[in-house]
C-alpha cells in the first residue's frame, strides 16, 4: 500500500536523524538495537539501620558525617562536652553499658541517626535520539538536571506490542529519506 504524508523540515530532519542514530550497528544505540534514551533524575532515600555507613544529626542541620567520632568532633566544636566513643568504650553511661556506637548514641540521648542511601532514578523525559536526551539534559533543561543521568533502555527481548512497529515505521520512512537526498517524499 502506498500512503502518501507531506512532513515539514523539521519531520525530514527528525525522521533523517532517527534513521542514521537508530541504525543497526550505530554508536548511540549504546548497547541495544532499539534504544530509548531517558533523561532520570537521581534521588537519594536515607534509610535508617544501625549497620549503616552514615551519621545524620539531627541537632544540626541534618548534617551528615561518614563516622560517628567526626560527628562528635564538630559539636565539640560547637561547645559539647561529649567524649569520644573510644573514652566510653566498655563503660557504664547512665545506665547504659556502651559497647558499641548505637549504645553511645542511646546513653548520651542524642538526636542522631545510623543508615545508609538508596540510589533510585525517577524518569523525567524520553527521547529516541541521544543527542536530544544530552541537548535536554546539559542544554535548555540543565537548569533543572543538576542531579540527572542519561540512561538508555531497550524495547525489552521479544516485545511483540506497538513501540517495535512504530520504531519499524519511522526507520522505513527515515531511511528512504536519506535514500531520497533532501527530497520530501512518501
Amino acid at each position: 500500500m502506498e500512503f502518501k504524508v507531506h512532513l515539514n523540515d523539521d519531520e525530514m530532519a527528525f525522521l533523517k536523524q532517527f534513521a542514521e542514530k537508530q541504525k543497526d550497528g550505530a554508536k548511540d544505540n549504546v548497547g541495544t538495537v532499539t534504544p530509548i534514551h531517558v533523561v532520570e533524575r537521581t534521588e537519594k532515600h536515607f534509610v535508617q539501620r544501625e549497620d549503616g555507613d552514615v551519621w545524620i544529626d539531627a541537632d544540626n542541620d541534618y548534617a551528615e558525617y561518614s563516622k560517628l567520632d567526626a560527628l562528635i568532633a564538630e559539636r565539640k566544636k560547637q561547645g559539647s562536652q561529649l567524649p569520644y566513643f573510644h573514652e566510653v568504650d566498655l563503660e557504664w553511661v547512665d545506665g547504659t553499658f556502651v559497647t558499641n556506637e548505637n549504645e553511645y548514641v542511646e546513653a548520651y540521648n542524642l538526636n542522631v541517626y545510623r543508615g545508609r542511601y538508596i540510589i533510585s532514578y525517577r524518569p523525567v523525559a524520553f527521547f529516541f535520539i541521544l543527542d536530544e536526551a544530552k541537548r535536554y539534559k546539559d542544554g535548555y533543561q540543565k537548569h533543572n538536571c543538576s542531579d540527572c543521568r542519561i540512561y538508555t533502555y531497550g524495547l525489552g527481548y521479544s516485545n511483540n506490542g506497538d513501540l517495535p512497529v512504530f520504531r519499524e515505521l519511522l526507520m522505513k520512512m527515515g531511511t528512504a529519506l536519506l535514500g531520497a537526498g533532501n527530497e520530501n517524499t512518501n
